[in-house]
């Protein structure tokens, strides 16, 4: 049963953000909620406290051997229940370390509770977030009240998690450089094939109507691609609904401007 005033008493969470001031405050609010708090200043750091595992990317290669130190204490290393992070980081990304996750190049389990930390200027990369499967999300600047409600939301939903293999095939820039508009064409094209990889997308029905966002249910099939009021695509056509994605686009709301209604198979 959980402790109402103190909701992650005996979690784990690691919070990774750049901005030790907002980390500090983060912190503070989660161990007031019960949690023990882990930080880390960018996704690797963030890998390197989850541990990386036996095979990794050719830029995870070359960060670690760039970076040995992060790997000092590594005997030291905690588990860890949920992640809270950032997307704006570097060297390294908050959705690279997403992505190393869901591919399996960590030590940790790769349905991994992930909470993005989110802004509206976000708003091109939304799409790579959701493909990667993240949890949940929570506009900047962000609301402890919020956090919490995610963290025990992430704990409870169960992912259809899909081959490392698919998520492998995501597009995730190196966002300190200037990100051009061929770099975002390219991401949404690999948005498209990771999310059509994993999902069945098998028809509930041959009927098509068109519902509010708001009105989605498990098994849909979406016949439109949804996206933002300014045309980018967060979610192509032909996936399967879930529970996970219902919620996503939930947290969403608060962060960007997305289509009001969406045709769909039921």
């Amino acid at each position: 049963m959980i402790n109402s005033a103190r909701p992650l008493e005996g979690k784990t969470v690691l919070i990774v953000d750049d901005q030790k001031f907002l980390r500090n405050i983060l912190a503070q609010g989660l161990k007031g909620a019960g949690a023990k708090v882990v930080e880390a200043s960018d996704g690797f750091e963030g890998l390197s406290i989850l541990g990386l595992g036996d095979r990794m990317s050719d830029r995870m290669e070359a960060m670690k051997r760039q970076r040995p130190d992060m790997f000092a204490g590594a005997a030291d290393r905690r588990a860890i229940d949920c992640v809270v992070s950032d997307i704006r980081m570097s060297p390294m990304n908050g959705l690279e370390m997403l992505k190393a996750v869901r591919s399996g190049f960590s030590s940790a389990r790769r349905d991994l509770p992930f909470v993005v930390m989110s802004a509206h200027a976000d708003e091109p990369l939304i799409g790579a977030a959701i493909a990667l499967d993240a949890h949940g999300f929570v506009a900047k600047p962000v609301s402890q009240a919020e956090i919490v409600e995610r963290i025990l939301r992430a704990q409870r939903i169960q992912l259809q998690i899909k081959p490392s293999e698919a998520y492998a095939l995501l597009i995730v820039p190196e966002l300190n450089a200037a990100m051009m508009e061929t770099d975002v064409g390219k991401l949404a094209e690999s948005v498209v094939a990771v999310i059509r990889a994993g999902d069945v997308a098998a028809l509930a029905g041959q009927n098509q109507v068109t519902v509010g966002l708001h009105e989605l249910k498990a098994d849909d099939v979406l016949a439109d691609d949804v996206k933002t009021t300014s045309g980018r695509l967060v979610i192509p056509s032909g996936t399967k609904v879930t529970i996970a994605l219902i919620a996503a686009l939930g947290d969403l709301a608060k962060i960007a401007k997305l289509v009001d209604k969406v045709a769909v198979r039921r």
